[in-house]
């Protein structure tokens, strides 16, 4: 069994995580507001039901724009403001493997304007970082949207064009293949980990800031391998650039029909990512209700339906207590999977 090496975080980075101005991809509006104190939590909370929302709700990103994360948040929003009759910006606050943007997420004011984009591993990012001063309680889960396969893309430089190929040439010499990562200790890199254990090989690590500049050094033959989400290759397959070995689901998606799934090719394997959005910590009940009820709404309507699978999205709806349970059961699983290496 692998034990995980606990990351630094340099100084350099606490110092952004704690005082940087991030600019974002498309505003810079500032969503601060101040609270009007009545003495009566009841008549607060009644009032935030009521009025909110009542202006520019931002969505952080903790990675680049083009990326997985950035492509189905944006999908996602672009309904969501349909039915909470308010804009929603997207700001892409990158650095840190995400913990950048959501160190800023986690010290926001709760109140439901500001937040944030979160993936499986997210809550246990405190075991994997030294400096990370959020943890699975700083955050309120408000809706799975997604759970995503990864796709497995190779080089033409490489060679490699199948499982088998891959498992061979990475057998030749221990890290004789690099393997481009959309951060540290990510799902990239948790799908690493397995498929090494699986494969019985060891990658020479490399890591991006997003999958899709993981994609565009495999494009350039500058790395291997990639294992990006579809959304990050689709175009990049599509225009020729990159060759697709497989799919890390169990069954095939109709957007890469041709893209045979891992299983097929003999190996036991099937990885997935899910993907959420959240709120701070202590964020009223009624506001997240209202929230809830805005991106479920989205999330159902067939437009967005069809805009997700086109982009490569694998739909899945998970809100409420169902989603709060999950939300705790997940974080022990990934807890366990840290503590002892990999299960």
């Amino acid at each position: 069994m692998k034990t995980l090496k606990r990351i630094l975080v340099s100084a350099t980075i606490i110092s952004i995580l704690m005082t940087a101005i991030v600019g974002c991809s498309n505003s810079t509006t500032s969503n601060d507001t101040s609270t009007n104190s009545t003495g009566n939590e009841t008549n607060e909370t009644d009032s935030a039901k009521n009025e909110f929302p009542e202006k520019t709700i931002e969505i952080i990103v903790p990675f680049g724009a083009g990326g997985g994360a950035d492509i189905s948040v944006r999908n996602l929003a672009k309904y969501a403001e349909k039915e909470l009759g308010q804009t929603i910006i997207i700001n892409n606050v990158t650095g840190g493997s995400g913990t950048v943007g959501l160190t800023q997420l986690s010290q926001a004011k709760a109140d439901g304007y500001k937040l944030g984009y979160f993936a499986s591993t997210n809550s246990n990012d405190n075991l994997l970082f030294e400096g990370i001063t959020y943890d699975v309680d700083s955050f309120k889960p408000i809706i799975i949207f997604s759970a995503d396969p990864h796709i497995i893309v190779a080089s033409k430089k490489s060679g490699i064009t199948n499982m088998e190929e891959l498992k061979a040439k990475a057998a030749e010499n221990e890290e004789s293949v690099s393997l481009g990562l959309g951060g540290a200790w990510t799902s990239h890199d948790f799908l690493r980990m397995s498929l090494e254990e699986e494969l019985d090989v060891k990658f020479k690590r490399v890591v991006y800031q997003g999958g899709a500049g993981a994609v565009t050094a495999v494009a350039n033959g500058d790395c291997d391998v990639a294992v990006p989400f579809v959304s990050e290759a689709i175009a990049q397959i599509e225009a020729g650039n990159i060759v697709p070995i497989a799919i890390t689901s169990d069954e095939r998606f109709e957007l890469v029909p041709d893209i045979p799934t891992i299983k097929e090719q003999g190996f036991d394997y099937t990885h997935v990512m899910w993907r959420a959005i959240v709120a701070p910590a202590g964020t009223p009940d009624e506001v997240v209700e209202i929230l809830a009820d805005a991106f479920e709404a989205a999330y159902e309507n067939p437009e967005y339906q069809e805009a997700a699978k086109e982009s490569g999205v694998f739909s899945k709806l998970m809100v409420g207590e169902e989603l709060d349970n999950f939300y705790l059961v997940n974080h022990e699983k990934y807890r366990r999977m840290i503590e002892s290496g990999i299960e």
